[in-house]
């Protein structure tokens, strides 16, 4: 019976979440509706498949990558069209699934739902292992979905004018009644970091199930989120944890590149969390778009990844080195490499420059078939360099060039396109995609200026 409770809520859930009726996140109340009500219950809405998924958009801009022309002509969805030349599209049009704000929207309302039944349950049955367990999954979930919408729909974070900047919808309940007003972008990485912060106190060291997110896992997500709030000391405080931790770095020297796919994510020593990039958008499929070039040069003879990352086809260049083996969505969750990474900017940001070429150094040891010196003077640009060359497809340069232009970086987006280029200057608000036209209209929530 409880399960066929749960497989209810969850079909309703999914069934309203893109097509329903109400404000932030088009999803339909309705008073009949058997909801979860035991921990068991609770444990597996937290369970659900889309809580593993993860906001595309950013990918489909981020330009490390592009489509051949007539992979381009083929795309059949307008918003996918548009996202990827970098223009403002209304997201009227669904693509092949619901795109990133329906989808990590339902997450969080999934999230609301099972940290208020697990307090409810805690009131009267006490607290367990299991309980604080499953009430941190809610915790993690809601952070890292508000995190993931943030870096799309929101202006990169400046310490300075965060407080009158626009942030995100704050849903903490699951009463659909709720009106839905968009908060700063304070209040926004605030929660978000509260959030993480509950969930590494209340969530077990180690799971048994590698879904299952850890305490690791929060450290991690926090790791990347003060990154990006430009806050480098909290930042290197808990890449540091999670390097001490019992994840390690794979080594790049022993992987099989006979492989079509050489890495799994079952069978990888520095994968601290699964995720993936929902495939809503065919123009991030891995089979038809390509490496762009210039990128690719810049992985030099003796790099390890230049030979697992990468297929040729027809003097282009195919991405496979995906840590999910290439099924489904590519894989985006955190590993102990980008903590290495984010500990060696953190530091070299700080001033601690033997530290960072030290632990880059450390880090390379694992990617390239011969040591190389890393210059203290010039160390912060060669993470960064090291950064991308990594990260490649995870979700992660878009929210990247973000914050980096907010410190000066002047990076600039461009795509051609049948020999038109298409530009996203540094800063432009257009890199703010605009909320889905449909939202807009029945929550009234201001749209993203342009």
């Amino acid at each position: 019976m409880k399960n066929t409770i749960i497989l209810i809520f969850i079909f309703f859930l999914l069934l309203f979440g893109p097509t329903g009726c109400t404000s932030f996140l088009d999803v339909r109340s309705d008073s009949k509706l058997a909801v979860p009500t035991s921990l068991e219950d609770y444990r597996a809405l937290m369970n659900s498949i889309n809580n593993s998924l993860a906001v595309p958009e950013g990918e489909v801009m981020s330009v490390d990558h592009y489509l051949p022309d007539d992979e381009y002509d083929a795309l059949f969805c307008q918003t996918d069209r548009d996202l990827y030349r970098l223009e403002d599209s209304p997201m009227i049009q669904e693509c092949d699934g619901s795109g990133g704000w329906a989808l990590a929207y339902g997450n969080i309302y999934r999230a609301n739902v099972a940290i208020h039944g697990v307090e409810a349950f805690e009131k009267t049955n006490g607290i367990s292992v299991l309980s604080a367990d499953v009430k941190g999954q809610g915790y993690f979930n809601r952070a890292i979905n508000l995190y993931e919408l943030v870096q799309v729909w929101c202006a990169g974070f400046d310490p300075k004018q965060a407080e009158s900047t626009l942030g995100l919808p704050l849903k903490v309940t699951y009463d659909f009644n709720e009106k839905t007003v968009r908060a700063s972008l304070k209040a926004t990485f605030d929660l978000i970091v509260d959030d993480l912060q509950k969930a590494a106190t209340l969530l077990s060291d180690q799971q048994n199930n590698i879904y299952w997110a850890s305490k690791v896992a929060a450290w991690a997500y926090l790791a990347r989120v003060y990154l990006y709030m430009q806050n480098y000391e909290q930042a290197k405080v808990y890449a540091e944890k999670c390097i001490q931790s019992n994840f390690k770095l794979l080594d790049y020297h022993h992987v099989d590149g006979g492989k079509v796919f050489p890495f799994n994510v079952n069978d990888n020593s520095e994968i601290i969390y699964p995720r993936f990039l929902t495939t809503a958008y065919y123009s991030i499929s891995t089979d038809v778009s390509r490496m762009d070039s210039l990128l690719y040069q810049n992985y030099a003879e003796g790099d390890l990844r230049k030979s697992l990352f990468f297929n040729k086809k027809d003097n282009t260049f195919l991405f496979r080195g995906d840590y999910g083996g290439g099924g489904g969505g590519a894989f985006c969750g955190p590993t102990i490499a980008e903590m290495y990474l984010i500990q060696a900017e953190c530091a070299a940001r700080t001033g601690k420059l033997n530290e960072a070429s030290n632990t880059l150094q450390q880090f390379l040891s694992y990617r390239l078939d011969k040591t190389i010196s890393v210059s203290e003077t010039k160390v912060l640009d060669q993470v960064l360099q090291e950064r991308r060359k990594e990260l490649l497809w995870r979700g992660i340069r878009f929210g990247d060039v973000k914050r980096l232009n907010k410190l000066g970086a002047g990076i600039t987006l461009k795509r051609t396109i049948r020999g038109k280029e298409y530009l996203l200057p540094p800063n432009d608000s257009r890199a703010n995609i605009l909320i889905p036209q449909k939202v807009i209209e029945q929550s009234g929530i201001p749209q993203n200026p342009r």
